[in-house]
């Protein structure tokens, strides 16, 4: 069994919606790309940039966000990426003409980004002088005790830290060359992110009296603002992006791709420049926006600029500055009474926000803890009226409940309300202005405030919300993908009953997407009948590819028949990779005669992955001439993947010569992978040279692998301080691999304190390989409470499989109990592999995916399992 398909196929992505633009070469290559897309039948994102890494013909290499912004038109991205993802469609749509669309493409590219821009610049904003920082949301302070507060300003006089030199640096090197600067402060909520800039823009002020405006973004929404007016932002603007999330990851991933790449081209037209982009984020915001798996236009927006991160306490000599005369007494007070430093945490309020929550009456605590789960399980910020009143019950025991009085709602939201010495309440009315919409429910709504939903969020990651929550977001709720995003954070919980109301809902609501998810877990629930009509629902609606993976349930669970006959449904729907599928099954049960004429009917409809296996069963019938020509008019048609395949059986076959032969056809049409095979058997040959010059060349056309291996050879060659570039170049491009024998080095090297922290930094970036080793070395060492702190360590850091493996260390050493308890923590966090040991646990042998009770029907919401799965008429 592959790795992939040992865990549950479960997750699934979203239909991309096409976005707005005027009508130019960028609407033309939109909707090109876009009508590609449609004939392809809205292929999952996932399966394209999978198909994409592992093709090296092709000439760019976008990941599953930027493949989404380029369908939908968020973006131009490069030329390469472009046809890309146009080449990759025409394929999946089965197309004979990849070359010219990949022409077509390439031309309408160009057209669209040598296009003028629609709009000229001008100047947006306010004047700086006419700005006020508590519109801008810098936190208000708190009342000092004792003190007239007519007297103090609405700011505590402002104490400098360390990031404000750095802050300052960055302005005055714009200032001084006249370059446009992105700077983004990141740090958690009420360190003084917000203040900082403002004291920034001041300066900036200062420097070049009443030239530069400051354009804030935020009506009617953020993103709708930022995207309406960023073409007409013109010089000296300081482009205000507070809580950079919402611009940069909205619910709508291509919407916020749109924006980054609009902020790239404001950083570099220097007709518009100078501008400042000021932006603050959160660190788990900077963390999901920057790494190589994130939406690319914003991890490369954020990249091209500076990052300035803002410390969440005061060091122990700045606090002991606070305390002399002349210091704002509300500033002097903080530093009396704030715990370990955290002044600007508490000027804002926070500790009264904290006591708040928690000496809450229980209404208003219940409604708190909804607002916290459901925030940390994706609703947006506006938490409508209706969710709170429906799910605050199941927040309160019976007793609460029951010793409520009339008009217990509007009380706890009263108390809720209440500002915090001057900061906003726990959970705060969303106020709308006259002529707005009150919002898509038409209903007041509600914010919580920042510091608790950070608070929640460490302090509730263990808990699985009740019952309530679900079911006021199954009645609540009406937007689809919303509907989506929920179930699949039930189902990667566990609480499959759950996950089935929400996908349920969103199906009747018009999301397709989820209804193959309901087939799969009809079908693992044991509703063969109920998988199928849902299967069926979804083709009549335009998808066949519930149809598909219905059919491979059916024959990885041996039911042959049922399987050719889901696929027979299916390519008479027109699927030519259902025709494909049947001639495999035909092929694997020896029909060769069906299987060719399956194969040749596919291939007839322009599928290239069809000719490849009909090369390889000509290769295997001993017809080398067919099996090559065929293998030819693959690659003709843009698939060298055909060629490559055939080389390797020509290469195990014995038949060296004609393995390399067709390893250097394939890779003079680009295949990357071929020279590495190449340069594999030339180092199986001996010829080192030879074999280091191919992978080179390989990792020229961007092979991490041969980056790898080349440092292997290095490596072993002794040219250690070569094998660590190449290792960290490696590293850089997100192999663990490399980081981990990077580290083996560090270690040979003597430098264990270097070794540790790349360690971390491995565990950091998710992987449970570099965390085992660590574990093993602790194990060794005979440290058993040790490797449970480390699991414990990295948990606290985010990296829910430590728990996981924590439960199988207990189940090994015989703890049930534990295991069960670390088992079910791991998929209270969204651990969903987690529940093998659940399933070991509860059937008592070992478990896979699609096997026993737990596995079929998943979780109660307390944890236990559950007896059976109701998926209404």
């Amino acid at each position: 069994m592959d790795a992939d398909e040992s865990r549950p196929r479960i997750r699934r992505s979203r239909a991309v919606k096409r976005v707005d633009l005027p009508a130019g070469p960028a609407h033309d290559l939109r909707e090109m790309v876009y009508r590609l897309y449609m004939e392809a039948g809205r292929p999952r994102l996932d399966g394209l940039a999978a198909t994409i890494a592992n093709d090296d013909t092709l000439p760019g290499s976008p990941k599953k966000d930027l493949i989404s912004a380029i369908i939908s038109g968020a973006t131009l991205a490069s030329s390469e990426d472009a046809v890309t993802v146009a080449v990759v469609l025409a394929r999946t749509a089965e197309r004979s003409d990849t070359a010219v669309v990949a022409e077509q493409v390439r031309r309408l590219w160009i057209a669209a980004q040598t296009a003028p821009p629609v709009l000229p610049p001008v100047r947006m904003g306010r004047p700086v002088g006419e700005c006020d920082p508590l519109v801008l949301e810098v936190h208000p302070a708190i009342h000092a005790s004792g003190e007239h507060d007519e007297r103090l300003d609405r700011l505590p006089r402002y104490v400098p830290r360390a990031h404000d030199v750095r802050l300052r640096t960055e302005v005055d090197g714009l200032l001084a060359g006249g370059v446009s600067r992105l700077v983004t402060l990141v740090g958690g909520s009420s360190t003084g992110k917000t203040r900082a800039c403002w004291e920034l823009v001041q300066y900036l002020e200062q420097q070049q009296p009443g030239r530069w405006r400051l354009w804030h973004p935020y009506d009617p929404t953020r993103p709708e603002a930022a995207l309406a007016d960023l073409e007409r932002v013109g010089p000296y603007t300081v482009v205000w992006l507070n809580e950079a999330q919402f611009y940069l990851a909205p619910p709508d991933p291509a919407l916020g791709e749109r924006i980054a790449a609009g902020l790239r081209t404001l950083l570099h037209d220097r007709q518009r420049g100078p501008v400042l982009l000021l932006a603050t984020l959160w660190p788990q915001y900077w963390n999901v926006l920057t790494p190589r798996s994130g939406p690319a236009q914003a991890r490369d927006l954020l990249a091209a600029g500076g990052m300035v991160s803002v410390a969440d306490t005061f060091t122990p000599a700045e606090v002991a500055g606070l305390h002399g005369t002349g210091v704002d007494p509300r500033v002097r007070q903080a530093a009396t009474h704030a715990e370990g430093g955290r002044i600007t945490q508490y000027l804002a309020g926070a500790p009264e926000l904290e006591d708040r929550y928690r000496t809450a009456p229980p209404a208003a605590r219940g409604l708190i803890q909804v607002a916290i789960d459901a925030r940390r399980l994706g609703y947006p910020p506006a938490l409508p009226h209706a969710l709170l009143e429906q799910a605050t019950h199941g927040y309160l025991d019976d007793h609460d409940w029951d010793h409520l009085g009339e008009g217990w709602l509007e009380q706890a939201l009263s108390y809720t309300a209440q500002p915090c010495k001057g900061a906003r309440g726990p959970l705060t009315r969303i106020r709308t202005r006259p002529g707005q919409p009150a919002g898509e429910t038409g209903q007041p709504s509600y914010r919580l405030a920042d510091y608790l939903e950070q608070t929640g969020l460490r302090e509730r990651v263990d808990i699985y919300p009740p019952d309530s929550l679900w079911e006021a977001f199954t009645a609540s709720i009406t937007d689809s993908e919303l509907l989506a995003v929920l179930g699949w954070q039930a189902q990667r919980r566990g609480r499959y009953q759950h996950a089935v109301r929400l996908y349920t809902r969103a199906a009747n609501c018009g999301n397709i997407t989820v209804l193959r998810t309901l087939a799969e877990m009809r079908e693992e629930a044991g509703d063969t009948a109920g998988a199928e009509a849902t299967a069926v629902l979804a083709a009549d609606r335009g998808s066949t590819v519930a149809l598909h993976a219905l059919a491979r349930m059916r024959k990885e669970a041996g039911d042959t028949a049922g399987a050719e006959a889901l696929y027979r449904q299916a390519a008479d729907r027109g699927s030519t990779v259902a025709l494909h599928a049947l001639a495999k099954m035909r092929e694997e049960a020896g029909d060769t005669a069906g299987a060719e004429a399956l194969y040749r009917q596919a291939a007839d409809c322009g599928s290239t992955v069809a000719l490849q296996d009909l090369a390889g069963m000509r290769e295997e019938a001993g017809d080398t001439a067919g099996a090559d020509a065929t293998a030819v008019q693959a690659a003709d048609r843009g698939n060298t993947s055909a060629l490559h395949a055939l080389a390797g059986m020509r290469e195990k076959g014995g038949d060296t010569a004609g393995a390399e032969a067709l390893y250097r056809q394939a890779a003079d049409r680009g295949d990357t992978g071929a020279l590495q095979d190449l340069a594999k058997m030339r180092e199986e040959a001996g010829d080192t040279a030879g074999a280091e010059a191919l992978y080179r060349q390989a990792a020229d056309r961007g092979s991490t692998f041969a980056l790898h291996t080349l440092a292997k050879m290095r490596e072993e060659g002794g040219d250690t301080a070569e094998a660590e570039a190449l290792y960290r170049q490696a590293a850089r491009r997100g192999m663990v691999f490399a980081l981990s024998d990077l580290i083996k080095m560090r270690e040979k090297a003597g430098d264990p304190v270097d070794a540790e922290a790349l360690y971390w930094q491995a565990v950091d970036r998710g992987s449970m390989f570099a965390l085992r080793i660590l574990a093993d070395m602790r194990k060794e060492a005979g440290d058993t409470a040790g490797v449970e702190a480390l699991y414990r360590q990295a948990a606290d850091r985010g990296n829910t499989s430590a728990l996981h493996d924590l439960a199988r260390m207990r189940k090994e050493a015989g703890d049930l109990t534990g295991a069960k308890a670390a088992a079910l923590q791991a998929v209270n966090r969204g651990e969903l592999f987690a529940m093998h040991i659940l399933a070991e646990i509860h059937e008592g042998v070992e478990a896979f995916a699609g096997t026993g009770q737990v596995w079929m029907f998943g979780l109660t919401g307390p944890g236990e399992v559950a007896a059976g799965l109701d998926f209404g008429s």
